[in-house]
Parts: structure tokens; sequence; C-alpha cells
């Protein structure tokens, strides 16, 4: 856990969040690149891109964050513009989306190019990006009953250790579930399972590469959501299975569903697997059509 990677650099500190997110970002570029001249957009729209990328990440991630922590930010309000502060994924998602309805309207592409353009490679940066919610301490996983090997201990100066949520067993936290870095390992298998699809399958049918995307994530987010230790973040209500957590080893009393994440990751995960099969439907029909004499 290194929340500072580099102290009194040219540039001051060198935080691990932003310099992981910042790097998460950059990786993108090579196979974005890569994918915009096959589909032939012009070097602009990428520039353009990143743009769209770089604030909607920022404002839509730090707005749902405001907003799921009215109190925090009402109390100390220059906080929103802090480079410390959390960022919610789907609100980043969703500002980038945004993004793509402007990006469309200025190049004159329809908003599944964009979006599609995107779909294949954002795992992998986010896997990259994810990787500095471990080293800051964020996003921490429950408490481990028996404080296995394998759990994670975060010291002081840490998200997990300073927020209060987490008991402290001396100079560190009792031990958590690693739940940042089994995120990182299903983003990055879902990145390389889309990335590998592009480039054996070409560009397909509108909507269908984002909404591949939209369904392994949301299953994802679903299953990690499951071992989560911040409560502090919304639940809509709490459903706990107290035989299901002595099973994985997490607190008797530890929610199950249902969590502001989990509803969004359950609206992914119904719009993907409904474009899959409406555009599989379409395909199905027009090959029929073809073969008709």
């Amino acid at each position: 856990m290194h929340p500072i990677l580099l102290e009194d650099t040219w540039i001051g500190d060198l935080h691990g969040y932003g310099t992981m997110v910042l790097l998460g970002g950059l990786c993108l570029a090579p196979g974005l690149w890569w994918d915009a001249k096959r589909r032939g957009m012009p070097g602009e729209l990428l520039l353009d891109f990143y743009i769209v990328l770089v604030v909607g990440c920022f404002v839509g991630g730090r707005l749902l964050d405001v907003l799921s922590r009215p109190a925090v930010f009402l109390a100390e309000p220059m906080r929103i513009f802090s480079g410390q502060e959390n960022f919610v994924f789907y609100g980043s998602l969703f500002g980038v989306l945004l993004g793509f309805v402007w990006l469309a309207r200025r190049y004159r592409r329809p908003v599944a190019d964009v979006a599609d353009l995107l779909a294949p490679w954002i795992g992998v940066g986010h896997g990259v990006a994810r990787v500095g919610c471990y080293f800051a301490g964020c996003c921490f996983g429950a408490p481990v009953v028996g404080d296995p090997a394998w759990a994670l201990h975060f010291p002081p100066g840490s998200i997990a250790f300073d927020g209060g949520e987490v008991a402290h067993a001396g100079a560190h936290t009792v031990g958590l579930f690693p739940v940042q870095l089994a995120e990182v390992v299903g983003l990055e298998v879902i990145g390389l399972a889309l990335v590998a699809t592009r480039v054996l399958r070409g560009v397909e049918s509108r909507w269908r590469m984002s909404a591949r995307y939209a369904l392994l994530y949301g299953c994802l987010r679903m299953v990690t959501e499951l071992f989560r230790g911040d409560h502090s973040r919304n639940h809509l209500f709490t459903v706990e299975f107290p035989g299901l957590a002595d099973l994985l080893r997490l607190p008797a009393d530890q929610p199950f569903l249902l969590s502001t994440s989990q509803l969004v990751s359950l609206a992914l995960i119904g719009w993907g697997a409904a474009v899959i099969i409406r555009t599989r439907r379409a395909e199905h029909a027009l090959s029929s059509a073809d073969r008709r004499p």
C-alpha cells in the first residue's frame, strides 16, 4: 500500500491513486489509435476523446461521490476539488457517456460508434487504474474471519485505516478481503477478452461491443460488491445471509444487497443482455433473408 509513491518531486508528492489513474488512461492510447484508424475516425476525434475522458471521469466520478456522501462535503466544500478524494467509477462512466454524445454530435457519428471504440479497451485501463485504490486503501474489502495470510492489512495514512470504518489491530487494520486486487484481475480478464474479440471479429453490429462490456462488468461488480467493507457507501436496503457469510469467511452481518452500485450493475446487465439478444436476432434474420432463393 503506497498512498504516496514519491515525495518532493518537481511536481510535488506523487500520489499512488492519481498516478495509476493516469497510467490507466494512457495505456488506452495505442489500442484506441489502432481501432480509430480502422473505423475511419479522424485523429482529431481521438484527441477530443481524451479531453472527454479526463473531464467526464473527474466531474462524473466526483459528483456521484459528493451525492453519496453529502454531509462530508457540506461540512468541507473545498474537498470537492481535492485530488485526494475518492471517485465513483459509475459516476465517471456516465460522465464519459455524456461526453460521447457531444463527440458524436461534433463529428457527426452515431453515439454507438464512439462507445464501441472505447468498450474493448476500457477494461485494461480500468484494471490499471484500480490498482490506485489498493495504493490509497480506498474501496477496501470486508474483514476476513480468521485473518488468513492473503488478507490485506492497511497502515496509518490509508483511507481504510484513517476512515474509522475498520477495526485496528495494532499499527494496521484487521485483515481485509483483497477486493481491489480481485477486481483488478477481473477487469484485466474482461479487457483482454474484449480486445481479442475485437481483433478476431473486426467491427461488429453497433452497440454489440458496448453491450458485452456492460454485461461482463456488471456481473463482475455485482460479485465484488459482496466483499466490500466500506459500508458508508449508499445501500438502498440491506440483506444479510449469515450462512453465506460464514462460507465466505466474512462477518455474519455483512450486507450482500443492495448497494447503489449493485443497482446500476443490474441495469447494465439487463441492457447488455437485451442488446446482445436483439443484435443477434437481427443478424440471424438478415442471414436467413439472404439465403432465400
